[in-house]
C-alpha cells in the first residue's frame, strides 16, 4: 500500500522513491528582467540597460505629456533640453512587459 503526503509543495509517495514539485512548471514563467535606469538622479544623460530586448522607451512628466521617445543609439537619452524635476520612464519590452522608472532630473 502507498502512502501519499503533501508536504511544503511536495507530492511524496511513501514506498517508493518518487517525489513530485506541485509548483507550477517552470518553463511556463516569463524570464526574469533585468532592468536598469541611470543615473538616478541625472543632469544630463540618461541610460537604459535590459537583459530583454527593448521595443520602446517613452519620457512623461507629472503633467502625462511625453517628453521624449526617440532614444540615441543604446536607448541613451539626453535630458538637457528639460526642466527640473521628476520624469517617468515607461520601457516595454518585445514581449509585452511594461515597466515604469522614476528618475529625478536635476
Amino acid at each position: 500500500m502507498k502512502t501519499l503526503v503533501l508536504l511544503g509543495g511536495l507530492l511524496l509517495i511513501s514506498g517508493s522513491l518518487l517525489a513530485q514539485n506541485t509548483d507550477p512548471a517552470e518553463e511556463n514563467q516569463l524570464p526574469t528582467w533585468d532592468l536598469k535606469v541611470y543615473p538616478n538622479p541625472t543632469s544630463d544623460l540618461l541610460m537604459v540597460t535590459s537583459s530583454l530586448e527593448i521595443k520602446d522607451i517613452t519620457l512623461i512628466d507629472l503633467n502625462g505629456q511625453v517628453l521624449k521617445n526617440h532614444a540615441m543609439p543604446n536607448w541613451c537619452f539626453s535630458l538637457h533640453d528639460l526642466p527640473q524635476g521628476w520624469i517617468f520612464v515607461y520601457i516595454e519590452s518585445v514581449d509585452g512587459r511594461i515597466e515604469k522608472k522614476n528618475v529625478y532630473k536635476n
